[in-house]
């Protein structure tokens, strides 16, 4: 054999494994990239868990496992599919506790292999997630009408949108005077804003509105005041826009081989505030829109979108809106209806209506600017609310809902959902005596809903109530409530809300000086009616919180909470549960014009009473964060946290 031939052979066997090496190279390893949760968490507030498969060949399930540390068990939330490569799953605010909790992911394609992130043994060493308490008091937004402006109207609205940083502002505690008298009681107050309007005609002159409140955790904002000024000239136009634009581009500087990510990516967003006002006419249009490119094909779906716009006309105290809008609901039917549509609101005296249609699925785009041309994705309503004794000592309020969504895609994106349709309807009394420091309330829901137009068993009938009793003052506020929802009640709003179960809570709130202490128990009851394919569940929570906030000293908080659960009338071969968990933590904070320094320390203990294996432990955890300010322009925010944690299963620590 010539050196020809066995040189010819080696150049293509030397080929061949070039060939074979830079095929193998290019296949990248299964990943994924978690979009949320990625930053410290604070407690009390719903957790969004947010994937997307990277190098994962048709992905088609994924569940997400998550335990507060301290706690053995995992527990398990299946994730829904946005899009093919889009999986989402949201955790109840009540499951957010300190001093965080852990997770890991599963990922399963369509031929049935799973993937599991972290790869290697997920449940000893999960993902983890910080979860802090709130320090920050609530700020104002915007404030109308602003700081020394003149007023045409004589009987403006005054209307305020405020916003905690880390949770939400706690409506119980907002209050809003006018010329040093308090007017709370009638002002209508939500989770982010404060709207009143005088009963009557305000003199001219000099008016001056003050406001005060504290969020959910008891920090407390400094009362903040302004004036405007209603001149004897009786008319005043204004018109105004505003735009802002903001932007972002990435370039990757260097570039793995097996690295599939685009070397750019640009992302854009535009928002438009607009507004005029003519005597008692005002309109507005707000919107925002967004564009975004990448290299290749760039991102799936259109590149520049409309993500959201609202336009409103109101006249005196009647309006008409057209938009994404927010339709205030019943606790029962749903506390709030975020959709595209439209809606007219009508006021006479202490009587307000409501009719609006809207569509029955999120959306977003252009496509549907409308959103109501389908009537198969149609939700049509109306309420009413009067005063049938004045000064709110008895307001009926009523609201009846009809609709069908048969296509339950949310935006833009496609998912397996089955359509449903269904009507509600919902009757509530409140009353209010002795200027807030007692109120009652109770309300009557019944509908019926299709959970799968495409069978033929049809829409099936289910009832629920509830009733609350509350009060406020000066330095406290009280309430205690039960409510229950039938095992065949479903809201055609929220076809996700929870059925066959009943609730009872109670809290108790007092402020001294400049402490706050609150006290709250909770317990509900799932599988009220018994069924017998599945167990009656208890749980029970319990929780107290305290905190200092004095001028000029450190600011202190101190709480406890305690969770029992267990399970009664199991099914053959379910094992029952049974299980406490103890939680308490303190700590304080101090600061100086440049610097601040908190620490705080968290124990944990769970006592599993229901499977024979001791899988009771305890988990210290202390943490020392604190930050430092040198210049305007530079700022250090160090922390540093310890945690031990005692498994009595594995006597590890």
């Amino acid at each position: 054999m010539g050196s020809a031939s066995i040189g010819r052979r080696f150049l293509l066997l030397l080929l061949f494994v070039s060939l074979a090496f830079h095929s193998f190279s290019a296949l990248a390893a299964e990943n994924i990239s978690i979009l949320s949760p990625k930053r410290t968490h604070f407690a009390g507030q719903p957790l969004l868990f947010h994937i997307q498969p990277k190098n994962i060949v048709l992905p088609d399930k994924a569940t997400v496992y998550y335990r507060a540390i301290g706690i053995r068990i995992f527990r398990r939330i299946p994730m829904k599919k946005e899009t093919p490569v889009d999986f989402r799953a949201l955790l109840r605010a009540e499951k957010v506790i300190p001093p965080g909790i852990e997770f890991f992911f599963v990922v399963q394609d369509k031929t049935g292999h799973t993937f599991t992130f972290p790869k290697l043994d997920p449940k000893k060493k999960p993902y983890s997630l910080k979860i802090d308490l709130d320090k920050q008091p609530p700020n104002i937004l915007e404030s109308s009408p602003a700081e020394g402006s003149s007023l045409s109207q004589t009987r403006p609205e005054i209307r305020i949108t405020f916003k905690d940083k880390e949770t939400k502002v706690d409506k119980k505690t907002v209050r809003i005077s006018v010329d040093n008298t308090d007017v709370t009681q009638l002002a209508k107050i939500t989770d982010t804003e404060l709207s009143y309007q005088p009963p009557t005609e305000l003199t001219h002159g000099r008016h001056t509105v003050a406001v005060e409140m504290s969020d959910v955790c008891g920090n407390r904002m400094m009362p903040q005041s302004w004036a405007f000024i209603i001149p004897r000239t009786a008319r005043l136009q204004k018109a105004n826009t505003e735009i802002q634009w903001d932007g972002e581009f990435r370039r990757m500087v260097s570039k793995d081989e097996n690295n599939q990510d685009p070397s750019w990516h640009l992302q854009s967003s535009a928002t438009l505030k607009s507004q005029l006002e003519s005597g008692n006419f005002k309109t507005s249009l707000d919107a925002n829109a967004w564009y975004t490119d990448e290299e290749g094909p760039g991102p799936a779906g259109d590149k520049f979108n409309l993500n959201n716009y609202l336009y409103k006309a109101q006249y005196g105290k009647q309006s008409v809106a057209l938009g994404d809008m927010t339709v205030e609901g019943t606790e029962l039917i749903s506390q709030s209806i975020a959709r595209r549509g439209s809606m007219v609101e009508m006021n006479l005296g202490e009587t307000r209506a409501q009719g609006f249609v809207l569509r029955s699925n999120a959306i977003t785009g252009f496509d549907h600017l409308v959103g109501v041309e389908d009537p198969e994705q149609r939700l049509v309503g109306v309420s009413l609310a009067t005063d049938l004794i004045k000064n709110k000592a008895l307001t009926l309020k009523g609201a009846y809902i009809t609709g069908r969504n048969h296509n339950p895609d949310d935006y833009n994106v496609s998912t397996l959902e089955a359509g449903t349709e269904g009507d509600i309807y919902s009757i509530g009394l409140s009353s209010e005596f002795l200027k807030g420091k007692l109120n009652l309330e109770g309300e009557f829901s019944s509908g019926r809903y299709d959970s799968d137009v495409s069978d033929n068993l049809g829409k099936e009938s289910g009832k629920a109530w509830r009733t609350k009793i509350l009060g406020k003052g000066d330095s406290y506020d009280w309430e205690a409530g039960y409510k229950y929802l039938g095992p065949e009640f479903q809201s055609v709003v929220n076809a996700t809300g929870a059925n066959n179960r009943d609730e009872f809570n109670a809290g108790f709130g007092l402020r001294a000086l400049s402490s706050n202490f609150r006290i709250t128990a909770l317990r509900t009851t799932d599988n009220v009616e018994e069924d017998p394919l599945i167990p009656v569940i208890r749980n029970t929570t319990g929780a107290f919180a305290y905190n200092l906030a004095k001028t000029k000293w450190p600011a202190f908080f101190l709480n406890y909470t305690l969770n029992r659960q267990d399970s009664t009338k199991e099914p053959n071969n379910y094992s029952p549960i049974k299980n406490q968990t103890q939680t308490i933590g303190g700590g304080f904070s101090m600061s100086g014009s440049r610097w601040s320094v908190s620490p705080s320390y968290t124990f944990t203990a769970f006592n599993d009473k229901s499977i024979t294996t001791d899988n009771d432990s305890n988990t210290h955890v202390a943490v020392l964060s604190g930050s430092l300010r040198p210049t305007d322009t530079f700022s250090i925010s160090p922390s540093v946290s310890y945690t031990n944690m005692h498994t009595d299963a594995t006597d590890l620590t």
